[in-house]
């Protein structure tokens, strides 16, 4: 698929969708929000940049203490989620923009934090996307990020790539943690700090309702996960709780600055 036809892909998805992300609970609150916010450090002369924001939650969390955070994102049914949100909160040092996360509409070297939570793994190009990072933060900026991540090991990274994308079409691949920090390197970025301590704990049926998966695809999920291997359901820490499947998804927290 070309970079513009894995876009409107996303955009489909989202924009059909966006209702569910805004109340979406692993996106909403989960250990990898406050631990960006923890290593950035915003302060209140920070200006934010909080890339494929969705329903705008990593945004919220920064507002609360840097000067101001722009929030973009391809889709624009999220934005208005995102605005809705804001505005029930009362933030009022945030701003939406449409844009795609591998060319934003901004001048060089103006922001001092950059950030995005849980959306490379849709990024048509996240080569692309990190040049862009380096590009619009000052020489003293930051960039953190969470991401959903897969092992090293090629039978669960596989298998792990074709669950997502058959509940997902607009997923395009989780990367490991080696592949980040070969990413980072080539796009400028030094850096300074990695964990995937942190997972993101999900519920089988929030997990499709919030993709709005149809019915045969939710049977075959299902079916993929009780069927998994047992390295498999380690890894991913299936168990059955309630006549529901509960699990986790790895994910990859970084903090670089521009080299």
């Amino acid at each position: 698929m070309s970079r513009d036809d894995l876009q409107k892909a996303a955009q489909r998805q989202f924009g059909r969708q966006a209702s569910y992300y805004a109340v979406s609970r692993p996106h909403a609150t989960g250990t990898s929000l406050q631990v960006m916010v923890d290593w950035a450090r915003p302060a209140g002369a920070d200006r934010v940049l909080d890339v494929a924001t969705g329903t705008g939650f990593t945004a919220f969390a920064f507002a609360e203490s840097a000067g101001e955070v722009v929030a973009t994102d391809l889709t624009m049914t999220m934005l208005l989620e995102a605005r809705r949100l804001a505005i029930e909160r009362g933030l009022r040092n945030l701003r939406f923009l449409q844009a795609a996360a591998e060319t934003l509409p901004f001048r060089d070297a103006c922001f001092d934090v950059a950030t995005c939570r849980i959306a490379p793994h849709h990024f048509a190009s996240v080569p692309l996307f990190l040049r862009e990072m380096r590009r619009i933060l000052r020489r003293t900026g930051r960039l953190v990020l969470a991401d959903t991540s897969s092992p090293d090991n090629p039978d669960i990274h596989a298998w792990h790539q074709a669950l997502e994308r058959l509940r997902d079409p607009s997923h395009v691949r989780n990367y490991t943690p080696a592949e980040w920090q070969r990413f980072l390197a080539d796009a400028g970025f030094t850096l300074e700090e990695m964990t995937t301590a942190h997972r993101s704990e999900l519920v089988f049926s929030d997990w499709v309702r919030t993709s709005g998966s149809p019915v045969e695809v939710v049977a075959e999920l299902r079916r993929r996960f009780t069927e998994a291997s047992p390295a498999i359901r380690e890894f991913f820490r299936y168990r059955e709780i309630g006549g529901d499947i509960h699990f986790s998804l790895m994910l990859v927290i970084l903090l670089a600055r521009p080299a």
